[in-house]
């Protein structure tokens, strides 16, 4: 884990910046119990992982264009489950999108047909990962496809896994993944460099394991929750996992929306969020 930089977060985690195109920016949009993630970088990309379920797609569209966002370069579908996909087919509709991604998965549900169809109508083709693919956006920031290595029954376990490099700076976003994901990454690749993790499944004890995240050392962890959920999502086994290994842990339960910036050397956000 880059230690050196945990200073600096501590250091710049409540202070102002002065222009957010200069830096790269990941957004934790609050859509209730269900993942939204909005990432700008400097060079005016565009990614979007997820969008929440068929219910928030006002919601998502307000933020992008609050955000004065109109074009999306990258949409990625972690898994086929409604709290993640559900708003993707109108999103489609109505922003212009360039490509969109996901598991290797076909799914019996009227969010995926519509997933489908709206790309059929935007002449999309969606393009399939799995472990070991890269996207390169430019040349500062690579993304690396940590999973999943094959298909499974269950939508969890084919979640995109991804690892955005940003100069010195690595960020993990790991879908609804599960614990036997997990053993399969940190077995698989060299975790130890991660600065900013979104803790898999809203917190979910399924996941986030004390080998994952002991391995892992994140500085900081977010994640998107609603509030009261039914679940009773982050469970408390994963906040205790997390705060013994000294992760800074946000969630969109007790926040609302959530945006953190990097400069590449390191990770910082413009308010004082509830930890």
């Amino acid at each position: 884990m880059k230690r050196l930089f945990l200073i600096f977060i501590i250091l710049f985690l409540f202070t102002g910046c002065s222009n957010d195109n200069n830096f790269l920016a990941v957004h934790i949009i609050d859509v209730g119990q269900g993942d939204c993630i909005l990432i700008t970088t400097p060079k005016d990309n565009n990614i979007l992982i997820d969008s929440g379920d068929e219910n928030t797609y006002k919601i998502v569209k307000s933020y992008l264009k609050l955000h004065k966002i109109k074009n999306l370069d990258i949409i990625i579908a972690s898994h086929l489950d409604k709290d993640h996909i559900g708003s993707l087919d109108d999103i489609i509709d109505n922003f212009n999108v360039k490509n969109v991604y996901a598991p290797n998965q076909k799914d019996d549900s009227p969010h995926y047909y519509n997933l489908i169809k709206s790309c059929k109508n935007s002449n999309i083709d969606i393009n399939y990962l799995k472990k070991g693919d890269k996207i390169k956006l430019n040349d500062d920031i690579n993304i690396n496809i940590l999973g999943p290595s094959y298909i499974q029954d269950n939508n969890n376990l084919n979640s995109i896994v991804l690892n955005l490099n940003y100069m010195n700076m690595d960020f993990l976003f790991t879908g609804d993944c599960e614990a036997s994901n997990e053993t399969e990454l940190i077995n698989s690749f060299e975790l130890e460099d991660v600065d900013f993790l979104k803790v898999a499944h809203h917190g979910s004890s399924t996941s986030s394991t004390d080998n994952f995240i002991k391995e892992v050392r994140p500085d900081i962890g977010v994640i998107s929750c609603g509030y009261k959920n039914q679940y009773g999502h982050p469970h408390k086994s994963t906040l205790d996992t997390l705060n013994k290994y000294g992760v800074n842990t946000f969630r969109t339960d007790l926040n609302g929306d959530l945006v953190f910036y990097s400069d590449g050397k390191k990770i910082f956000t413009n308010k004082k969020y509830k930890q």
